[in-house]
């Protein structure tokens, strides 16, 4: 009877140590800045599986490049582990253009372009109403309200000078449409 107590819990934890490949481990290797086929062969070949857990936009990776992996590089962990994975997506993150295209003062639109998340370069007069904006460019383009911009853009705001636009009376007016 007392050779089979003691071999019953023998048996027992001798079976789980090998079934949890109990201090049997696998280094995790470091795929990040590879590819995803060429990091999914890698961790193929050390009998360990992925997920794909997130993408972020990082200028200058390819796409479906990984950008970091948990858990890290030369980890320890158990063959058939998933190692989680964050890819580069490759489009680089738009947002709308604030709403302050003939809608606002400069003073306005700046706070409300460098909320956004916006440079801004040195201001463009033309003759108009003082400091109020009448486009915004990025580079040598015009942008229209709410257009889709890259986030973190330069931008220039064209505002007035406070020269007046024109003199009413200079303009003359083609009565013939009138008749």
């Amino acid at each position: 009877m007392v050779a089979v107590v003691v071999a019953i819990p023998f048996a027992v934890l001798s079976w789980l140590d090998d079934y949890t490949l109990h201090g049997k481990v696998i280094e995790v290797p470091n795929v990040c800045g590879q590819s995803l086929d060429a990091g999914e062969k890698v961790l193929a070949d050390k009998l360990l599986g992925y997920e794909i857990v997130d993408y972020k936009y990082q200028k200058g990776a390819a796409e479906n490049e990984i950008l970091e992996q948990r858990p890290a590089g030369a980890a320890k962990v158990k063959k058939g582990r998933k190692i989680q994975l964050t890819l580069n997506s490759g489009k680089e993150p738009t947002i709308a253009l604030p709403d302050v295209i003939d809608n606002c003062s400069l003073r306005e639109a700046v706070a409300r372009l460098r909320a956004a998340g916006f440079k801004l370069t040195e201001h463009v007069t033309i003759a108009g109403e003082k400091d109020w904006v009448y486009s915004v460019r990025m580079g040598a383009d015009t942008l229209k309200s709410a257009a889709q911009v890259p986030l973190g853009s330069t931008l220039t705001l064209v505002i007035g000078s406070g020269d007046e636009v024109g003199n009413a009376d200079s303009i003359v007016v083609d009565d013939s449409w009138f008749e």
